[in-house]
């Protein structure tokens, strides 16, 4: 009985073993992937802040063109330390959609300008706080999620300092928009898989228990 107690246990055991490293690499590509992203972000609102500081025709987003530039400048800074410690390589530019909010940017003018820029930092900073809570939640690094945990709130000042202005300008807003970078798609994405991934461990370990209360019933 003892022998097939032990088999029955080391079997799960072997089971979970496996299946461990698979959420491990998992959690490193979530990582990965989130500081890539929020590269990205960063370089894409770079970008386009020093372009609103040149072409803004209100002092709301000139303003907010300020702030969000400072920021995001500090937070590039931060993320390519942080990355050079990690060993992973940064995207040098920001991805294709966010590109073309630049160029619907440079071709702007006037209150256009102002319009499509206080919707693209409305819709891009809420794609960000997702992006940013499930790295928090889901993440696999303690000094990524750190790093996670200290953006999130810069984003959140971003995002509310955008609907004010837009709300004063009487600019209404166009949500989440999955064109400027998909960014709360692909979150939502690694968690789901984190989530199964988790479950598939679970599922295993619950599977080897049941079978040693059999192996102990049958002695």
């Amino acid at each position: 009985m003892r022998k097939c107690a032990a088999a029955a246990f080391g079997g799960a055991a072997v089971v979970a073993a496996l299946a461990v490293p698979g959420v491990a690499t998992a959690s490193a590509e979530q990582d990965n992937s989130f500081m890539a992203q929020v590269a990205q972000v960063n370089l894409a609102e770079i970008t386009i802040g020093k372009l609103a500081l040149q072409k803004a025709t209100t002092p709301q987003v000139r303003s907010l063109a300020q702030e969000t530039l400072a920021d995001h400048q500090n937070a590039q800074s931060d993320l390519e330390q942080l990355a050079g410690q990690k060993g992973v390589t940064l995207p040098s530019s920001p991805n294709e959609q966010q590109q073309n909010i630049g160029s619907q940017l440079e071709s702007a003018s006037g209150a256009m300008f102002d319009t499509i820029y206080l919707q693209a930092q409305i819709a891009g900073h809420q794609e960000a706080s997702a992006l940013t809570r499930t790295e928090i939640d889901s993440g696999g690094d303690p000094d990524v999620q750190d790093y996670a945990k200290g953006f999130l709130p810069v984003v959140l000042k971003h995002l509310s300092d955008a609907e004010a202005d837009a709300n004063a300008l009487g600019i209404p807003p166009k949500g989440v928009n999955s064109g400027s970078g998909g960014l709360a798609e692909r979150a939502q994405s690694h968690a789901a898989d984190l989530i199964v991934m988790a479950g598939g461990l679970a599922m295993a370990v619950g599977a080897g228990a049941v079978l040693l209360r059999r192996h102990r019933r049958s002695g």
